[in-house]
């Protein structure tokens, strides 16, 4: 306990790190203001997000679309499609248990910044907010889907990404992250926070232009 009170204060009271925190704390408050004074360019890229429900992999579809400013920050937003239903079980009216396919649906207004980037590689935090739905479908004798149960689902999900441009057109990126689930009603039985890790394809749209075209494609 002594050692971390004395390393507590020789932290805090060092000049020298001070020093430090305060030019880092300013380096980024002059990168947003700039950034974001400068006109963006288009962001668009498609991920997959892998995370767990019981013994299942729960695989989310998506694409995002949105405005890189310097290649400091990028917002957006995201539509996200669960890619294949989970089967499970749930109570209908007369109390029986029925076999169901769970199907999950959310909009993801994102944020990331850029912490480190050079000709091909860059590493970034993200957060993104999640507003969708999640419900119960089970088919019937005649062969339709017929929903039984559905709820609101809101979710926060942080992760570290990494890019790298493969060629000047295209580039891959993974990551990993965590879905955090802050509402959804009981309903609908599943939890869906867990951990994630994403694998996404990059399409810079700018560059394709600017190769057609010869003239570099700004948002005013």
């Amino acid at each position: 306990m002594r050692f971390l009170c004395f390393g507590f204060l020789f932290f805090y009271f060092n000049p020298f790190i001070c020093q430090e925190l305060q030019k880092k704390d300013l380096l980024f408050e002059q990168e947003f203001s700039k950034s974001f004074n400068s006109k963006p360019k288009l962001d668009v890229k498609f991920d997959n997000r892998f995370s767990f429900i019981r013994d299942n992999t729960l695989k989310t579809v998506g694409v995002k679309v949105g405005l890189n400013f310097r290649r400091k920050f990028k917002v957006g937003l995201g539509i996200n499609q669960m890619l294949v239903p989970i089967e499970t079980t749930t109570t209908n009216i007369s109390g029986e248990e029925v076999p169901v396919d769970l199907e999950y649906f959310y909009f993801s207004p994102y944020l990331e910044y850029v912490f480190h980037n050079s000709k091909r590689w860059e590493f970034s935090l993200s957060t993104q907010l999640g507003f969708g739905s999640a419900n119960y479908r089970f088919t019937n004798f005649e062969g339709k889907k017929i929903q039984l149960q559905k709820s609101t689902v809101l979710s926060y999900e942080p992760a570290m990404l990494i890019d790298y441009k493969i060629v000047r057109w295209v580039g891959i990126g993974t990551g990993v992250g965590y879905r955090l689930v802050y509402y959804k009603e009981s309903v609908i039985k599943e939890q869906f926070s867990s951990p994630e890790y994403v694998i996404k394809l990059k399409v810079y749209l700018g560059e394709i232009v600017r190769t057609i075209t010869g003239k570099e494609f700004k948002i005013d």
